[in-house]
């Protein structure tokens, strides 16, 4: 789950011994798209609206956290509703819908999990560099009930999770997952497997007619019968090889940044350094894609309509949702 202050000419500022912070979802929009890197983490560009799919994320994860700090469904809908005031009626009725079921479903006597230490925060060097160091915040550390260490991974998806999907082979190599287990172990945790705890997102929509409220409990009845549609959960070990590579890849990353950057210098256009990855899967759903497609220079004094700069160098729980 994530907020971010450049000076005008987009080069982070450095405060003594000060580092650029190298999050999860940093590493993963490099790789998905440089040019959006570009503009989210080097110019700073935010719109200010955030994505539904972003802002249901970080709702759900508050209702998870709260719920293992021992609250009542009813506390820990109000605590998330009071602190987004921006959600829709829509939205908190899908979130008490989907909620009413999980809680229905996963009662504490039959959890794996005795004890959760939940939204553990870090931030810690990146070995191997003088510019990064690596932040995030890590869902949950439990202990299982058999007294092993584990990472508690809450995900929300509009995906299939049924046993066959691959989604579960692509959680298998989440580098997310894998920053979040070094930073644990950084910290003491020695884990040793990762709990995925994984929530579909409705497919039935509101009725016309239908007010948000008979929608919400109209959800909330599907989920107590269909619970396999929407909730799933897969422990996954962690293994050694697939920690080294990461270790590999992220170092990597980090170094594509910089000689990205440097190259700058040599063209007329910063961001011209920055390729564009112009794909369905990667423009669909981006803010950015608006003006990225016509190729637009961005005036960091004068951002779109919209959007605003702000410091991408510091991280907060949306960021890494």
């Amino acid at each position: 789950m994530t907020t971010n202050n450049h000076p005008a000419s987009g080069t982070p500022p450095r405060e003594g011994n000060k580092k650029e912070t190298l999050s999860a979802s940093r590493m993963a929009t490099m790789l998905a798209c440089p040019r959006k890197h570009f503009l989210r983490y080097e110019l700073g560009l935010s719109a200010i609206q955030k994505a539904h799919a972003l802002r249901f994320g970080t709702m759900w994860h508050t209702v998870m956290e709260m719920r293992w700090k021992g609250h009542s469904i009813d506390d820990s809908l109000s605590f998330t509703a009071e602190g987004n005031h921006d959600a829709s009626e829509l939205d908190l009725a899908t979130l008490r819908g989907l909620a009413t079921g999980y809680f229905a479903l996963r009662d504490f006597a039959s959890e794996p999990v005795a004890s959760i230490e939940p939204e553990v925060e870090f931030r810690l060097p990146l070995m191997g560099s003088r510019t990064f160091e690596v932040v995030g915040f890590i869902d949950g550390i439990g202990t299982m009930k058999d007294g092993r260490k584990a990472m508690v991974e809450h995900k929300t998806t509009g995906e299939d999770i049924s046993p066959s999907s691959d989604y579960w082979l692509r959680l298998r190599h989440n580098s997310q997952v894998f920053q979040y287990v070094l930073a644990a172990r950084a910290l003491g945790h020695d884990v040793t497997t990762i709990l995925y705890d994984v929530t579909r997102k409705p497919s039935i929509r509101q009725r016309q007619g239908e007010t948000v409220e008979q929608f919400g409990n109209r959800l909330a009845d599907d989920t107590r019968m269909r619970p396999e549609f929407y909730f799933a959960r897969r422990e996954v070990p962690i293994l050694q090889n697939d920690l080294d590579a990461f270790e590999s890849h992220r170092i990597q990353i980090s170094r594509m940044i910089l000689s990205t950057r440097q190259s700058e210098k040599r063209l007329a256009r910063r961001e011209d350094a920055w390729i564009r990855n112009c794909g369905a899967m990667s423009c669909q759903g981006c803010e950015f894609a608006p003006f990225c497609l016509v190729n637009a220079e961005i005036d960091q004094s004068n951002p779109p309509i919209g959007f605003y700069i702000e410091n991408r160098h510091q991280t907060t729980p949306q960021e890494t949702a």
